[in-house]
């Protein structure tokens, strides 16, 4: 009988500590968006500009992003408001110095950043940690600078050969735009990157070489 309550009381404790993570993940995070097999999320931080939280379910293997994020060239024709993206350096095969380049509507002057990316990967996950770099180049006179810039790529293999992709990330945009239309700005590029996502990451060039005995 002892034995029955303490079991009892295990479970009631381990669901009160599941529903309370729960909810304070609800609390922190708001749903700004969901359609088409993407989700977006928000939250404030103290600087007032949003962080966001994206998910979507792809048919392909998690290594599909890395081959995708990879393909700097391609970058202008998925992500969104994406000008170019330049590899400033290859430090090793899974460390990189990325500058990328990105339109803001008028009169809004248009922005760059330059970032530091670190793959880890297993055969079912991938993570991508993206830091701010902005220090290490000079800025260009035709580009406001983005500040505090970073971000997480994770891909994670589910059932049926689908994956689960999310980014999580924020930063500063720089100069004087007003944090309402900096955030608005970003959940909706976000947003749209992801649509983008679902189809392109599809695409041929980027599923992992399948080898075979």
């Amino acid at each position: 009988m002892q034995c029955k309550a303490i079991k009892t009381a295990i479970y009631f404790l381990v669901l009160s500590v599941l529903l309370n993570s729960t909810n304070s993940w609800a609390q922190e995070w708001k749903l700004e968006k969901q359609k088409n097999n993407v989700s977006i999320y928000s939250k404030q931080t103290d600087s007032g500009y949003k962080e966001v939280l994206v998910k979507t379910i792809v048919e392909a293997n998690p290594h599909a992003l890395i081959a995708l994020l990879d393909d700097a060239a391609f970058s202008s024709q998925w992500i969104h408001n994406c000008i170019e993206v330049k590899i400033l350096e290859e430090i090793s095969p899974t460390e990189r110095l990325v500058h990328g380049f990105f339109a803001a509507p008028w009169p809004v002057k248009d922005r760059d950043m330059v970032t530091f990316s670190s793959t880890t990967s297993t055969d079912n996950s991938v993570q991508i940690v993206i830091s701010d770099k902005g220090d290490t180049k000079p800025q260009h006179p035709k580009y406001v600078r983005m500040q505090n810039m970073h971000g997480l790529w994770e891909a994670n293999a589910l059932e049926n050969g689908k994956s689960e992709i999310t980014y999580t990330g924020g930063g500063n945009p720089g100069g004087n735009l007003p944090t309402f239309i900096a955030n608005s700005e970003l959940i909706s590029t976000m947003f749209k990157t992801f649509q983008n996502l679902n189809k392109v990451i599809l695409l041929d060039q980027y599923q992992p070489i399948k080898i075979t005995e």
